[in-house]
């Protein structure tokens, strides 16, 4: 038998060592403001917060977060509207909305109230509705105590397996910087996503939480509790199936890094399923109702960024496909956007370099050039499209063009961190 990894075999002994804790406690656990009482945290749950915490921190010094104030407050706000005010009333962990830069279709929420959603799945989505489903999944796992559940019953050990293999497959963490460091930074992106962290550091609840899930009973409660909370908020119902479908569609397309839950074909399909069954039935009357919340200009403000930042993720992926739509549906809502025209850029020189026709890369080279050009019209001041001009420049030998162009980027960025291989271009230019 192959030896595991010490990292493997960690978290074994963690998962191990929490299922047997908690094998002879009740799993009969009601759901926050159920009945209409206060809410009490027990023993084994407050430890689980702490856990929780603990593996935040240890995710958050290793992952990208977004940065967007503006963001978080508006997840914050959808995700407090799609709260009963049973809960609300009741006390428990507070929610907060986190944002990941990962361009994979996931969001997951630890059970000390802590929601993280990831770019890649924030792009994907066509509306506020398809927003609230996520959300009201995610949040229903928290106030139905999902974690609590799911470690109490200890024929979830299992789950362990589940997890190592999944860790095997993707490698450890320490793997994505030496790819990094050795150049290979499409295969870095492709190691170091969120799961290669989650699963080489060893974070249980985060492991449990976004890639293996809770299990098909509690998912399908989250979905059936997310989507009655939709329903309630005033949103439309009939995108709740639609999202799954969406994602969905295009899960096989996407590659080795969907591990995550979301990015699961079949586990869509499950979800697909549930929530179609209960807007034929239950939500039928909702469907139907014409003043249901579908798109709404918060969403569309606050995703513009998102849909165009993302989309230079999945190009540094290799993604492609993936980017292009992306910086179209940009494209369209803002076509004076400088840095949507440098990620397209940087999407076909990319694909010059990979392409194995010469006329072909010619053409992908000529595209590039073009996209650059126009950054740089429409910001003069943006250092970036300059610098990537006085490469391609400097590599079909217009000599004046690339010095010009390299002269503009450290003039605009002195400090650029690149600023003295620039200089040594420069040198070689001005023989």
């Amino acid at each position: 038998m192959p030896q595991r990894h010490p990292v493997f075999r960690a978290v074994a002994w963690v998962l191990v060592v929490s299922f047997l804790a908690s094998a002879c406690a009740s799993r009969s656990v009601p759901p926050i403001g159920a009945a209409g009482r206060p809410f009490k945290p027990e023993a084994d749950e407050r430890q689980l917060w702490a856990q929780a915490e603990k593996e935040e921190e240890k995710l958050l010094k290793r992952v990208k977060v977004y940065d967007d104030p503006l963001l978080e407050e508006y997840l914050g706000r959808v995700g407090d509207r799609l709260l009963p005010a049973e809960v609300k009333a009741a006390g428990g962990p507070g929610f907060r909305f986190g944002v990941v830069s990962d361009p994979t279709l996931n969001a997951f929420a630890m059970p000390n109230g802590r929601v993280y959603v990831h770019t890649g799945l924030l792009a994907r989505l066509d509306n506020e509705a398809q927003l609230a489903m996520i959300l009201g999944h995610e949040t229903a796992h928290v106030t139905n105590r999902d974690a609590l559940r799911f470690n109490r019953d200890a024929r979830n050990k299992q789950i362990l397996y589940t997890i190592l293999s999944a860790a095997a497959s993707i490698g450890v963490a320490v793997a994505a910087g030496s790819r990094a460091r050795s150049g290979d930074y499409v295969g870095a992106a492709v190691l170091s996503q969120t799961a290669n962290v989650i699963l080489g550091v060893g974070l249980q609840l985060a492991a449990i939480a976004a890639i293996n899930g809770y299990g098909r009973d509690l998912e399908r409660e989250a979905d059936a509790e997310g989507m009655e909370r939709l329903v309630r908020a005033g949103y439309d119902p009939k995108e709740a199936p639609r999202v799954f479908e969406l994602l969905r569609s295009e899960s096989k397309d996407r590659g080795s890094l969907e591990t995550f839950f979301f990015g699961s074909h079949p586990r869509l399909t499950e979800r697909i399923e549930t929530t179609g069954e209960l807007l034929r039935t239950k939500y039928a009357a909702a469907a139907a109702a014409p003043s249901t919340v579908r798109r709404t200009e918060d969403f569309d403000l606050r995703m513009r960024t998102v849909v165009r930042d993302n989309a230079a993720l999945d190009i540094r992926a290799g993604r492609f496909k993936l980017a292009q739509e992306q910086l179209d549906r940009v494209l369209a809502l803002t076509p004076r956007d400088p840095t949507a025209h440098l990620h397209y850029g940087d999407l076909y020189r990319l694909q010059s370099q990979r392409t194995r026709s010469a006329a072909e890369r010619d053409e992908l080279a000529k595209k590039a050039l073009v996209s650059y050009e126009r950054a740089a019209e429409l910001d003069p001041k943006f250092p970036d499209p300059f610098r990537q001009l006085g490469f391609l420049y400097y590599q079909q030998k217009q000599n004046e063009r690339a010095r010009d162009a390299f002269r503009k980027y450290l003039a605009l960025k002195p400090d650029a961190p690149d600023g003295r291989r620039i200089k040594e271009y420069l040198l070689e230019l001005d023989r």
